[in-house]
């Protein structure tokens, strides 16, 4: 027998009266931890932001990732922390809400994995594909998420409960997975960028520091899906805004591998372009031919020398003429000759 709905601005019957969360001491202790944690990172996190900002000098893509990701965790994390303290009832629009700061983290910070991709592909294609195929299968992934947890936390019915168990792990590790190909193919990239244009060896220490770095950031993931065994699912859910703040300071301090690779492999990079990411979007290759042309005169002297040994006796050198006669003869029969040389032959283009 349906339920009438006891929620605020609840408009679905329900298979039984609404359960309020139980919230323990201990929930409150783990759920503080995390909480200061989001807010320790998060102050680093701003100001590695705010330098990012006036490196690039203007708004772009790239700096609205940022400073949306910065935004979304803080808010989940408010309001999930006011939630657990019953400071914000349970209603539809709350759960409305969490969820979408949730969908957005997750956009958010794939999308700045993929715009610092599209750094190093040459092919506006293959940027285009990455960009819209990731945003689409993220969006399928969030919208599946709203049709199910939304339900599951009104309480609709069990079976929207024992569904939302299984598929809140599933669409993590589906994250944790799609997190994981797109950084393998950042650096693989760069290492082929680099074996391309002669191993660039000075970079490997380097690309190794940010390998090691990327791992960290999975296991930022990793440490979401393990806290989802935790008996309050929103204690699990502060630990969110702690994993996507160090994710996003990590791909922050990407960029310093991004624009050195990108501009010793032949990326000519523009940060004032609007629609680029970290450094810029759009490459340009170009190739110039330049002709040069030297002139060379080519002079010849003769220098005669008239000497003859002295007479015996004088004990010396002597010369055939006083003042030393060095006939310094330019040969004026033969004029000064140019040709020119055509070191960088012109190219046609």
């Amino acid at each position: 027998m349906p339920v009438a709905p006891t929620l605020p601005m609840m408009y679905w019957p329900t298979e039984k009266p609404y359960a309020l969360l139980e919230v323990t001491p201990g929930d409150i202790k783990i759920a503080s931890l995390a909480f200061g944690w989001t807010l320790g990172f998060g102050y680093f996190t701003t100001c590695h932001a705010i330098r990012e900002t006036r490196r690039t000098r203007r708004i772009n893509t790239y700096v609205i990732l940022i400073w949306g990701e910065l935004i979304v965790c803080l808010v989940f994390a408010v309001i999930c922390w006011l939630y657990l303290t019953k400071d914000i009832p349970p209603s539809f629009w709350f759960f409305f809400m969490i969820l979408t700061t949730w969908a957005l983290q997750v956009q958010f910070l794939l999308q700045i994995i993929v715009n610092r991709l599209c750094i190093l592909l040459p092919s506006n294609k293959k940027r285009n594909w990455l960009r819209w195929g990731i945003a689409a299968i993220i969006t399928a992934i969030n919208i599946s998420v709203y049709n199910i947890w939304i339900p599951a936390k009104l309480q609709i019915s069990q079976e929207y409960h024992d569904i939302n168990i299984w598929w809140d792990r599933c669409e993590k590790i589906i994250y944790l997975i799609v997190d994981g190909l797109l950084n393998w193919y950042f650096i693989h990239t760069v290492k082929q960028r680099l074996i391309v244009h002669g191993g660039l060896k000075k970079y490997k220490k380097l690309v190794r520091f940010n390998t090691q770095i990327i791992w960290i950031s999975l296991s930022m993931d990793a440490l979401i899906v393990g806290m989802m065994s935790l008996r309050n699912d929103f204690v699990y859910m502060q630990f969110h805004p702690v994993a996507y703040t160090v994710k996003l300071n990590i791909e922050m301090a990407m960029g310093n591998l991004i624009t050195k690779v990108a501009k010793d492999t032949g990326i000519m990079l523009d940060e004032d372009d609007s629609n680029k990411g970290m450094v810029s979007n759009n490459t340009h290759f170009q190739t110039t031919s330049m002709g040069v042309q030297v002139q060379v005169n080519k002079q010849q002297f003769t220098v005669k020398d008239d000497i003859e040994l002295a007479e015996p006796g004088t004990g010396g050198w002597a010369t055939t003429k006083e003042n030393h006669d060095l006939k310094e003869n330019l040969d004026l029969k033969d004029s000064p000759k140019s040709s020119t040389v055509d070191l960088f032959p012109r190219t046609e283009k």
